[in-house]
């Protein structure tokens, strides 16, 4: 055999292994993929995707609101109403948004905002209420529904829950006013009523803040 022969005869030799061997490298890789037709013998578990809860900062006052839809008067509402509040200067702006007893009943108040109670006092005009202030600087204030001191469950300095209940509602209504404490909402009396009859920015309606920022919070009262 001559050498050129020879040369010819090795490369295919060795062209033939190199086909070979690159064939088979797949299931030298996994030789189980030869046996399942090249699947993969395990199938990648996708990742579960978890979708974070929205906290549910805010509740109504009383759990009725949440069970059937009640259509308050243009004066429990809060804003502009058809009922005079002040004469001089005369004034139809109300600060909050009153719960009546024909529409909840008397029945548990409860705490629609975490906060630290402030004060529990008496004043003229407003009764006994419950001044809550809460870490984000909102404040809620509960007046004019309970005829006695033993109908607030809660005393200054202490820390209240949402859903949390603070009281009864024993008398005609429960006024329920929020503002926050950048605004100047302070009387010269330190009660929190200042500007009651003005609308100038000081008080929030408490309704469209519970709305906007609540889902079915049924579950939260305790």
């Amino acid at each position: 055999m001559s050498k050129k022969h020879k040369k010819k005869t090795y490369l295919f030799f060795f062209t033939t292994i190199l086909i070979i061997a690159i064939a088979c490298f797949p299931m030298i890789h996994n030789p189980f993929d030869f046996v399942h037709g090249f699947e993969p013998t395990h199938k990648v578990k996708k990742k579960k995707v978890v979708k974070k809860k929205v906290a549910e900062t805010w509740i109504y006052p009383f759990k009725k609101l949440d069970e059937k839809k009640i259509n308050f008067k243009s004066g429990q509402k809060f804003g502009e109403t058809d009922v005079i509040r002040r004469v001089k200067p005369k004034s139809y702006f109300h600060d909050g948004f009153d719960f009546g007893f024909s529409e909840v009943g008397h029945s548990p108040v409860f705490a629609i905002h975490d906060g630290v109670v402030h004060k529990v006092h008496f004043r003229p005009g407003m009764g006994l209420y419950i001044w809550v202030i809460s870490p984000d600087g909102y404040v809620q204030v509960y007046q004019e529904g309970f005829l006695s001191i033993t109908d607030i469950y809660v005393k200054k300095g202490e820390k209240v829950k949402m859903g949390q209940k603070i009281g009864r509602l024993t008398g005609s209504h429960i006024h329920l006013g929020l503002t926050k404490t950048d605004k100047n909402y302070i009387d010269k009396h330190g009660d929190p009523c200042k500007y009651w009859w003005k609308n100038n920015g000081t008080w929030i309606d408490p309704m469209k803040v519970i709305t906007a920022n609540r889902k079915a919070a049924g579950k939260f009262y305790q």
